[in-house]
């Protein structure tokens, strides 16, 4: 039974069976919970009825012994006069014998005692009140918030407790004047309908829990020997349904290779050749009917490609032994499309008798060119990582270059105009090379954002002549900028970039000339209009790029901004250029529409938030500019560069402006030398791409001895290290490789300055 029940083709009837076990379950788990639940309240309730019940007593003493207008009974030892009581009827003499006034308190509590003697039943019988005549009566904690809730109107308090290392149900009921306890307690001052009190009441819970647990063990019993009969009915009832279903299995069998395969182009083939059975999908993929395969079987093979034709005769060159594996090759549609086509053969048998083979094929296409992406994605994410490498290479390299070319500069002598002019022909040079590392972090993306505050308007203004020299002289450029101009907070360099990469594809969609129109506007986003283009409320300075080209489809517009897409020819685009534009003004919290229609141009239309610091809209970082005359200073710097040139630059840098320089050559090492000079040191100049930890790493071990450790990082690409992290959210100083000796202690001058 269970090899059948495991069985792998049974696994709809296999649910079943789980399915229907665990309704089961949750069925007599609830039920026995709930019944387990109504019989501890039940237990509860029998409790609460004898306090009730003896609470009745109570109350029937009391109207009894108030209508006759008390009893009295011989003074003894157990029977002494209740000095709480009215002295006028206290106590009274009587055929020359003491007779004492009993109130039904004292006849209940009497038949209680007497009741508790015999049977020992162990029940706590008292009257209480907040203002006990008897400081016997005095109620205690849990008495006493019942009493103040009585005055409130409630008419019942109870809570099971330990009393004596026992469980009890305390029930206290309110005790209300009647006109026949005025006898007693007028003179008290007290009137009808009013609280006197209440009766406080103890039960014993051990027989009602004795019981409980009887019961709870007899529903437990109940439900598991019912579910047990309930899971062998569901068993048996799925051993039957599971031998439907292989019988069902077998008879649908030989119908089973079409139906797991109907979208695809299937047929059969038998042991001569001849076609029995055509799927209707070969219309879909090969633009051919069922009718014209069935007329004509050599029209299976004229619809492979002329170059696949001979793959597919090799394939099939011996019909009996051929191998099923998967082979790929192309056919032509009945329209002249190309599509490949991944094509499996199979062989038919029944009763172990080769009946002929059952053809699978698979339009894969759209595999093919989703592959073809992936290896172009591949190759840039190569190529970028390549670029990124070798520019973080050679920053370290202009670093040293750059820096002691500098320091060279500074010890020659003012009439030495030959070697000055050597130098400045270097630091040429190496600013040239610096622009091209940029260049090929900006291909890798390798570059962090360091926004400003800054005006959309210098940036083209500064921009234009190289735009100008981009688009060509068959190309007209109109600039329009608004008046109003306010600042926004962005990395000139990459909204360079987006500008350029607009305007290149503007020219690309223009052939044979045309207008390419830059303007800046202000815009105040309201709720209504970001209902209608999901722009967030504000204030924006907007960029529009718009040209006369031929525009672009309505179908292509929503994946203009994915990596890859291009409406260009092959080679002459990469898709990535509009790509790189969405991320960079994504990055500045910025956003970007775009307006076209087949051959009436386009419009990129960005929003980039207006800075507001009084309104707090956006926040920059401070400038880099921040030179001054005198940039020497006093102090301990601890600096962590694995370059020994950039090293040694920023050493002799530093110490020529008359700090102190602990040099390290790793992450390791720097945390080891900040750990025994932490006391001394000031700042710390980490490089973000060390070996044996980061300067990220670094920083955070650093934080841990000292939280308020002023640091400046440096590096020639951050691979994201610093932007995903927040190093900028933090507040701290990041300056780019190759170094730039003033700016540097430009940066240290100012850290010092905030100690």
């Amino acid at each position: 039974m269970f090899k059948l029940i495991n069985s792998p083709e049974f696994s709809h009837t296999k649910r079943f069976l789980l399915y229907s076990v665990s309704l089961l379950s949750v069925i007599f788990i609830v039920s026995a919970a709930w019944n387990i639940a109504m019989t501890k309240e039940g237990t509860i309730e029998k409790a609460k009825f004898e306090a009730r019940t003896i609470y009745d007593h109570n109350v029937a003493y009391k109207k009894w012994n108030a209508t006759l207008g008390g009893v009295y009974a011989v003074v003894s030892q157990k029977n002494q006069p209740n000095h709480f009581i009215n002295p006028e009827i206290r106590e009274l003499n009587y055929a020359d014998k003491q007779l004492a006034l009993i109130n039904h308190y004292q006849m209940t509590k009497s038949a209680y005692e007497l009741m508790s003697e015999d049977k020992g039943a162990n029940i706590f019988n008292r009257v209480i009140s907040l203002n006990p005549m008897n400081p016997a009566n005095k109620p205690d904690e849990w008495e006493k918030s019942a009493l103040i809730s009585f005055e409130k109107g409630l008419e019942e308090f109870s809570e099971v407790a330990q009393i004596g290392g026992s469980p009890y149900l305390r029930v206290l009921r309110p005790y209300r004047m009647e006109k026949e306890c005025l006898k007693c307690h007028e003179y008290q001052g007290y009137k009808i309908g009013d609280i006197r009190g209440g009766i406080s009441i103890g039960v014993p819970m051990a027989p009602y829990l004795k019981s409980e647990e009887n019961t709870i063990y007899t529903i437990i019993g109940t439900h598991m020997a019912m579910w047990i009969i309930g899971f062998v009915g569901i068993a048996f009832f799925s051993i039957r349904l599971m031998k439907n279903e292989k019988d069902r299995r077998y008879t649908e069998w030989k119908f089973k290779t079409l139906s797991d395969f109907a979208v695809n182009w299937e047929y059969w083939v038998n042991v001569d050749g001849d076609i029995v059975y055509m799927s209707p999908s070969a219309l879909n993929i090969t633009g051919y009917s069922v009718t014209e395969f069935m007329k004509s079987r050599e029209l299976v093979r004229a619809v492979v490609h002329p170059e696949d034709q001979e793959t597919y005769d090799s394939h099939i060159e011996n019909f009996a032994l051929m191998d099923s594996g998967e082979t790929e090759f192309r056919i032509i549609t009945k329209d002249g499309q190309v599509k490949w086509i991944s094509h499996i053969c199979e062989p038919i048998y029944i009763d172990d008798q080769f009946l002929g083979r059952r053809i699978t094929n698979r339009d894969v296409t759209d595999r093919k060119k989703l592959k073809a992406q992936l290896m172009q994605s591949q190759k840039m994410e190569s190529l970028g990582l390549m670029a990124g490498n070798v520019a973080h290479d050679f920053n370290n390299i202009l670093t040293t270059i750059m820096g002691f070319s500098a320091l060279l500069k500074e010890t020659l002598s003012p009439h030495d105009t030959a070697a000055s002019r050597y130098i400045q022909n270097i630091l040429s040079a190496s600013d040239r090379a610096h622009a091209l590392t940029n260049s090929l972090l900006t291909f890798s993306r390798k570059q962090i954002v360091r926004p400003e505050e800054m005006s959309i308007k210098s940036v083209i203004n500064e921009i234009e002549p190289m735009l100008k020299r981009l688009i060509g002289d068959e190309y007209e450029l109109q600039i329009n900028l608004s008046e109003d101009d306010y600042c926004v907070c962005v990395d000139k360099n990459q909204i360079e970039q987006v500008i350029m990469n607009i305007v290149t594809n503007a020219r690309d969609s223009m052939a044979d000339g045309g207008l390419i129109s830059i303007e800046t506007s202000t815009a105040k986003v309201d709720a209504e209009q970001f209902g209608k283009n999901h722009i967030p409320p504000g204030f924006y300075m907007i960029l529009s790029i718009a040209d006369t080209g031929t525009g672009i489809d309505k179908k292509d517009i929503p994946h203009i901004f994915d990596p890859f897409f291009t409406t260009k020819e092959k080679g002459k685009g990469t898709g990535l250029g509009l790509s790189i534009v969405y991320g960079i003004i994504k990055q500045h919290s910025g956003f970007i529409n775009v307006y076209s229609e087949p051959g009436s141009g386009t419009t990129f239309k960005i929003y980039l938030p207006v800075s507001d610091k009084t309104s707090g809209t956006t926040v920059c970082s401070v400038s880099d500019e921040l030179f001054e005359d005198d940039l020497t200073g006093s102090g301990t710097i601890l600096v962590a560069e694995d370059e020994a040139g950039v090293r040694e630059l920023i050493t002799e840098v530093l110490q020529r402006s008359g700090y102190n320089v602990i040099a390290t050559i790793d992450g390791e090492d720097a945390v080891h030398e900040y750990k025994k000079n932490a006391d001394k040191i000031n700042l710390c100049i980490l490089d973000v791409m060390m070996p044996r930890k980061n300067g990220k790493e670094v920083y955070r071990m650093l934080k841990t001895i000292n939280p308020g450790v002023k640091v400046i990082f440096i590096s020639g690409y951050t691979q994201n290290i610093l932007s995903s992290k927040g190093i900028y959210e933090e507040g701290l100083i990041f300056i780019p490789k190759p170094l730039n000796i003033n700016k540097l202690l430009s940066h240290v001058k100012a850290v010092f300055s905030e100690v």
